[in-house]
This record gives C-alpha cells, structure tokens and sequence, in this order.
C-alpha cells in the first residue's frame, strides 16, 4: 500500500495546490486559463510525441485497445442518458451533455499523469493510441446527438434524421486542427511506425521539457476546479459522478481482462484512464452547445472529489 500511497499522494498534493493558488491571490486574473494553454500546446504534445516515437503504437492491434474502451463508453454513456432523463426528468440535448459527463476520461490532464506515474512510457502507449481517436469520437458524438435533439426539439419529427453531416463533420476537424495534442498524436506515431531516430539536439530539449508536462497539468485541473465549482442541483452530477468513478472502470476492467482481453499492462493503463475524473471537455462542450453547464461543473468537481477514494482502489486492483 506504501507504494501506492505514495504515487497518489503527488498526484492530488498537485490538484489540491492547483486549487488553492486558483482560490487565492498570488496569481493574477486569467493565470489559470494561460496555464493550462501553455501545458495544452507545448510540454503535453512533446510528452505524447516522445512516448509514441520511441515505441511502435501498432506493435499490438490497436482495434482492441478502441473496441473495448468505446464498447465501455457507450454503455456508460446510454446509461447515464437513461438515469438522468428518468430520474431528473431532463429532455433533449442536455442529456447529451449527461452522457458525456459520464463517460468522457479527463485523459490529459489526469490519466496520461497518473499512468506515466505507474507504470513509465510504456505504459503510456496504448493510452496515447485510445487519445489519438478519443477526442474526435466524443466530439464528433456529441455534435451529432445535440443536433439530433434540438431537431427532433423543434418539431420536426421525421427531419430529425437529416442532420447536416457535412456541417457537423467540418466544425469537428476545424476544432481538431487547432489542437497542438492532435500534432503529437501523428507526429509521434509516424516516428515510432517508421522508427525514425530523434535527432540528438531536439532530444535534449524534448527531455528538459518533458517533466515539466505532469507537474503543470496537475496544477491546471486543480485552478481549473475553482472554476467549475458546483452548480445549482447537485443530485445528478453525483450520479453522473458515481458512473465515471464507479461503474466506468469496473466495466471497462470486465472488458479489458476477460471479454477482450489485452496485454496485462496495457488493460491496466487503459482502467485507470476509465477511472480517471470527468474531462473539462465535458464543461468546454456544454459552453459550445450552450446546454447543460450545470450538470458538466458538477460532474467535473464531484468525479474529482469521490477520485480522493477511488483512484487509489482501482490502481491497488490492478497492481
């Protein structure tokens, strides 16, 4: 258990000192939001890129890695759909944003940390090959379904099946285009396909870089946390909370180990990212559509606080 406390230890020390710098006033107005953009466009793509580039991501099948890690979310995804429009009495895209909240990992900024912690590089790679399709499959989702609500919202009936696919498609691969991640993720899977060298001057600036990456997006969530706070009724981001944490990673440890069974590290690394807290995606999403911000801060603040209990069950299950 030692050891395990002290990789957990860190990680929420780091959530929790992000919190209070955000809480007081050290930092100036706006440091949380240039935090969080410097570790999104630079010390995150190079931790990525260098993690894919010295390992060859297609050495296992990546389609079970995807197969069973989104088979999870649907389900999860569904489920939580279900509970919150028959228990909450919630209709239309809103309960989109539910799903999300309950099945979308904050994969950056908690599980590429917390995996790196455990188990190095190594286990790394089959998280960076669920990352490469994970962020335009739960966008692409989510734009498809909040656009199939306010459809079939507006009276519409039969229309609602028409969706603007072109339109839908477009805003996901504009959005994707201006994520520095996205550059990491291929550039480093084509170095590490291809086994290309790193040169040796770019390595060493990888390598001073590089620690900075978990450090800085620990303390990003955690200011972010001041953010998002707590919003209004409580009850079904508590729910959506409890899938996240709970249900989401004993799902996906089921999946990973005996219904599409993977190599033993590669399911561990990808149950802790299932068990990791709800995405700021989930929030960033809820803005976009403009539905359902209640139900995303909830779910991101109370799935970070049940993780204090968790996290550190899931990762002693695996280990």
């Amino acid at each position: 258990m030692l050891d395990i406390f002290s990789l957990v230890f860190p990680i929420f020390f780091l959530i929790v000192l992000g919190y209070g710098l955000g809480a007081s006033s050290l930092l100036p107005e706006g440091s949380s939001a240039i935090l969080s953009k410097f570790t999104f466009t630079i010390p995150i793509p190079l931790l990525i890129f260098r993690a894919l580039a010295s390992n060859d991501p297609l050495a296992q099948a990546p389609w079970r890695i995807w197969l069973g890690y989104f088979l999870c979310v649907f389900v999860i995804w569904l489920l939580a759909m279900l509970m919150v429009r028959w228990g909450f009495s919630r209709k239309g895209p809103v309960l989109v944003i539910a799903g999300v909240s309950a099945a979308f990992s904050n994969t950056v900024l908690f599980g590429i940390p917390v995996v790196s912690g455990a188990f190095g590089d190594e286990g790394l790679v089959p998280v960076l090959i669920l990352l490469s399709i994970h962020l335009p499959v739960m966008m692409l989702a989510t734009a498809i379904l909040v656009e199939w609500f306010a459809i079939k919202e507006g009276g519409r009936g039969q229309e609602a099946i028409k969706l603007d696919w072109w339109g839908v498609c477009v805003r996901v691969v504009t959005s994707l285009g201006k994520n520095p991640i996205i550059y990491g993720i291929f550039l480093g899977g084509f170095w590490g396909i291809f086994t290309l060298p790193i040169p040796h001057m770019v390595g060493l600036v990888i390598d001073y870089i590089v620690p900075m990456a978990l450090p800085l997006a620990l303390i990003s969530m955690g200011m972010g946390l001041r953010h998002y706070g707590l919003r209004g009724n409580v009850a079904p981001g508590f729910i959506l909370a409890l899938l996240k944490v709970v249900a989401f990673p004993a799902l996906c440890y089921w999946v990973c180990f005996f219904l599409l069974p993977l190599d033993p590290l590669w399911a561990a690394a990808i149950i802790l990212v299932s068990s990791s807290p709800t995405g700021v995606n989930a929030y960033l999403l809820a803005e976009q559509f403009d539905v359902g911000h209640g139900i995303a801060a909830n779910s991101i603040t109370l799935s970070v606080i049940m993780g204090f209990v968790t996290f550190p069950f899931w990762l002693w299950l695996i280990r």
